[in-house]
Protein backbone atom coordinates (compact mmCIF):
# COMPACT_ATOMS: atom_id res chain seq x y z
CA UNK A 1 0.00 0.00 0.00
CA UNK A 2 1.23 3.29 -0.83
CA UNK A 3 2.19 5.56 1.75
CA UNK A 4 -0.49 8.22 0.96
CA UNK A 5 -3.05 5.68 0.76
CA UNK A 6 -1.99 4.71 4.13
CA UNK A 7 -2.83 7.84 5.41
CA UNK A 8 -5.95 8.83 3.80
CA UNK A 9 -7.54 5.40 5.44
CA UNK A 10 -6.34 6.62 8.20
CA UNK A 11 -7.78 9.64 8.32
CA UNK A 12 -11.33 8.32 7.30
CA UNK A 13 -11.50 5.64 10.43
CA UNK A 14 -10.47 8.66 12.48
CA UNK A 15 -12.97 10.82 11.32
CA UNK A 16 -15.36 8.16 11.40
CA UNK A 17 -14.33 7.04 15.61
CA UNK A 18 -14.90 11.00 16.10
CA UNK A 19 -18.25 10.72 14.12
CA UNK A 20 -19.19 8.11 16.32
CA UNK A 21 -17.67 9.24 19.77
CA UNK A 22 -20.15 12.73 19.18
CA UNK A 23 -22.92 10.58 18.30
CA UNK A 24 -22.76 8.52 20.92
CA UNK A 25 -22.09 11.18 23.45
CA UNK A 26 -25.39 12.81 21.71
CA UNK A 27 -27.23 9.92 22.51
CA UNK A 28 -26.14 9.77 26.19
CA UNK A 29 -27.41 13.31 27.13
CA UNK A 30 -30.83 12.59 25.40
CA UNK A 31 -30.94 9.63 27.52
CA UNK A 32 -29.75 11.25 30.94
CA UNK A 33 -32.94 14.06 29.49
CA UNK A 34 -35.59 11.44 29.33
CA UNK A 35 -34.18 9.94 32.61
CA UNK A 36 -34.60 13.32 34.81
CA UNK A 37 -31.34 14.55 34.80
CA UNK A 38 -32.06 18.33 35.72
CA UNK A 39 -33.31 19.76 32.52
CA UNK A 40 -36.58 20.72 30.79
CA UNK A 41 -38.76 17.37 30.40
CA UNK A 42 -38.76 16.20 26.65
CA UNK A 43 -41.63 15.42 25.27
CA UNK A 44 -42.03 11.54 26.05
CA UNK A 45 -41.71 13.14 29.98
CA UNK A 46 -44.19 14.85 29.97
CA UNK A 47 -47.31 14.02 32.04
CA UNK A 48 -51.03 15.45 31.38
CA UNK A 49 -52.33 16.82 34.48
CA UNK A 50 -55.40 17.53 33.36
CA UNK A 51 -58.94 16.53 34.52
CA UNK A 52 -58.60 12.81 33.30
CA UNK A 53 -55.38 12.57 35.46
CA UNK A 54 -56.76 13.95 38.50
CA UNK A 55 -60.18 13.29 38.26
CA UNK A 56 -61.28 16.54 39.80
CA UNK A 57 -62.63 19.73 38.16
CA UNK A 58 -63.80 23.38 39.04
CA UNK A 59 -67.48 23.48 40.02
CA UNK A 60 -68.99 25.21 37.06
CA UNK A 61 -72.62 24.26 36.71
CA UNK A 62 -75.28 25.51 39.53
CA UNK A 63 -75.83 22.07 40.80
CA UNK A 64 -71.61 21.35 41.10
CA UNK A 65 -71.56 24.26 42.95
CA UNK A 66 -74.25 23.26 45.47
CA UNK A 67 -72.58 19.89 45.72
CA UNK A 68 -69.54 21.44 46.18
CA UNK A 69 -70.90 23.82 49.00
CA UNK A 70 -72.50 20.86 50.85
CA UNK A 71 -69.58 18.86 51.34
CA UNK A 72 -67.71 21.66 52.55
CA UNK A 73 -70.57 22.12 55.24
CA UNK A 74 -69.98 19.02 56.52
CA UNK A 75 -66.35 18.99 56.03
CA UNK A 76 -66.36 21.96 58.59
CA UNK A 77 -68.46 20.70 60.97
CA UNK A 78 -66.27 17.28 61.26
CA UNK A 79 -63.39 19.61 61.19
CA UNK A 80 -64.65 21.38 64.04
CA UNK A 81 -65.84 18.31 65.70
CA UNK A 82 -61.87 17.18 65.67
CA UNK A 83 -60.89 20.52 66.73
CA UNK A 84 -63.54 20.02 69.70
CA UNK A 85 -61.94 16.48 70.30
CA UNK A 86 -65.88 15.28 69.83
CA UNK A 87 -65.14 11.98 68.67
CA UNK A 88 -68.16 9.97 69.02
CA UNK A 89 -69.20 12.90 66.88
CA UNK A 90 -66.75 13.29 64.42
CA UNK A 91 -67.12 9.20 63.87
CA UNK A 92 -71.12 9.59 63.50
CA UNK A 93 -69.73 11.98 60.42
CA UNK A 94 -66.91 9.38 59.19
CA UNK A 95 -67.84 7.03 56.57
CA UNK A 96 -68.99 3.15 57.64
CA UNK A 97 -66.49 2.07 55.50
CA UNK A 98 -63.47 3.92 56.43
CA UNK A 99 -64.47 2.93 60.46
CA UNK A 100 -64.18 -0.95 58.85
CA UNK A 101 -60.65 0.00 57.37
CA UNK A 102 -59.82 1.70 60.38
CA UNK A 103 -60.92 -1.32 62.86
CA UNK A 104 -59.33 -3.31 60.41
CA UNK A 105 -55.39 -1.26 60.64
CA UNK A 106 -56.06 -2.00 64.83
CA UNK A 107 -56.31 -5.70 64.06
CA UNK A 108 -53.21 -6.04 62.09
CA UNK A 109 -51.00 -3.18 63.78
CA UNK A 110 -52.92 -3.63 67.16
CA UNK A 111 -53.28 0.03 66.90
CA UNK A 112 -55.84 2.56 64.99
CA UNK A 113 -52.62 4.28 62.94
CA UNK A 114 -55.00 5.30 60.10
CA UNK A 115 -55.25 9.23 58.00
CA UNK A 116 -58.84 9.09 59.32
CA UNK A 117 -58.60 8.10 63.11
CA UNK A 118 -57.58 12.20 64.60
CA UNK A 119 -58.47 10.28 68.05
CA UNK A 120 -55.52 8.22 67.86
CA UNK A 121 -53.21 10.98 67.16
CA UNK A 122 -54.26 13.12 69.41
CA UNK A 123 -53.10 10.87 72.18
CA UNK A 124 -49.51 11.14 71.81
CA UNK A 125 -48.90 12.62 68.00
CA UNK A 126 -50.54 15.82 67.18
CA UNK A 127 -54.21 17.58 67.27
CA UNK A 128 -55.74 19.92 64.98
CA UNK A 129 -55.78 23.55 66.41
CA UNK A 130 -57.31 25.87 63.08
CA UNK A 131 -58.22 25.27 59.77
CA UNK A 132 -59.48 26.67 56.61
CA UNK A 133 -60.63 25.26 53.51
CA UNK A 134 -59.15 26.34 50.61
CA UNK A 135 -61.46 25.32 47.80
CA UNK A 136 -63.74 22.08 47.03
CA UNK A 137 -64.03 20.58 43.88
CA UNK A 138 -66.21 18.12 42.05
CA UNK A 139 -64.54 14.92 41.16
CA UNK A 140 -65.04 11.60 39.79
CA UNK A 141 -68.14 9.32 40.90
CA UNK A 142 -69.98 12.18 42.36
CA UNK A 143 -67.36 12.63 45.21
CA UNK A 144 -66.34 15.93 45.86
CA UNK A 145 -62.09 16.96 47.08
CA UNK A 146 -61.73 19.34 49.52
CA UNK A 147 -58.71 21.20 50.12
CA UNK A 148 -57.43 22.82 53.50
CA UNK A 149 -54.52 24.29 55.16
CA UNK A 150 -54.44 23.16 59.01
CA UNK A 151 -52.61 24.01 62.14
CA UNK A 152 -51.91 21.34 64.40
CA UNK A 153 -49.99 21.17 67.77
CA UNK A 154 -47.36 18.63 68.40
CA UNK A 155 -47.22 16.82 71.15
CA UNK A 156 -44.05 15.88 72.08
CA UNK A 157 -42.20 19.14 70.41
CA UNK A 158 -44.88 21.26 72.69
CA UNK A 159 -44.83 23.13 69.86
CA UNK A 160 -47.70 24.92 66.60
CA UNK A 161 -46.89 23.77 63.12
CA UNK A 162 -48.51 26.22 60.79
CA UNK A 163 -49.90 25.71 56.77
CA UNK A 164 -49.95 21.72 56.13
CA UNK A 165 -51.75 20.91 53.47
CA UNK A 166 -54.47 19.08 53.29
CA UNK A 167 -57.23 16.83 51.33
CA UNK A 168 -60.56 15.33 52.05
CA UNK A 169 -62.88 12.90 49.88
CA UNK A 170 -66.14 13.31 50.38
CA UNK A 171 -69.31 11.18 48.93
CA UNK A 172 -72.82 10.33 49.47
CA UNK A 173 -73.42 6.81 50.55
CA UNK A 174 -77.72 6.43 51.36
CA UNK A 175 -78.60 9.89 50.42
CA UNK A 176 -75.94 11.27 53.60
CA UNK A 177 -72.02 12.77 52.88
CA UNK A 178 -70.02 11.51 54.87
CA UNK A 179 -66.20 12.13 54.91
CA UNK A 180 -64.57 8.94 53.34
CA UNK A 181 -60.26 9.77 53.47
CA UNK A 182 -57.49 12.44 53.74
CA UNK A 183 -54.46 12.83 52.16
CA UNK A 184 -52.01 15.16 52.25
CA UNK A 185 -52.11 16.56 48.59
CA UNK A 186 -55.35 16.79 46.49
CA UNK A 187 -53.17 14.69 43.40
CA UNK A 188 -53.67 11.28 45.65
CA UNK A 189 -57.31 11.19 44.41
CA UNK A 190 -56.98 10.71 41.13
CA UNK A 191 -60.50 9.19 39.02
CA UNK A 192 -59.10 5.76 39.17
CA UNK A 193 -57.72 5.52 42.86
CA UNK A 194 -61.62 6.88 43.44
CA UNK A 195 -63.16 4.50 41.28
CA UNK A 196 -60.85 1.61 42.30
CA UNK A 197 -59.79 2.75 45.70
CA UNK A 198 -63.16 3.10 46.97
CA UNK A 199 -65.64 -0.04 46.15
CA UNK A 200 -68.94 0.20 47.34
CA UNK A 201 -68.64 3.48 48.98
CA UNK A 202 -71.18 5.92 47.15
CA UNK A 203 -74.62 5.95 45.83
CA UNK A 204 -74.66 4.93 42.00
Amino acid sequence: MAISDFRGARLTLLAMLVGFGLSAAALAAEEEEDEGGGGKPSKRQQIDTGDETTGMSEAKTDAEKATAKEASAVLTQYLDLVKAKRWDKVKTLTHPLTLKSIESTKKRLGKEQHSMAPWFWAKSSFYLTSYKIQDAMPAAGGTVVVRTIEDSFQVEEKGELAGEKAAYLLGKKDGKWYVVDKKNEADGFTKDAIKFGYPNYFDK
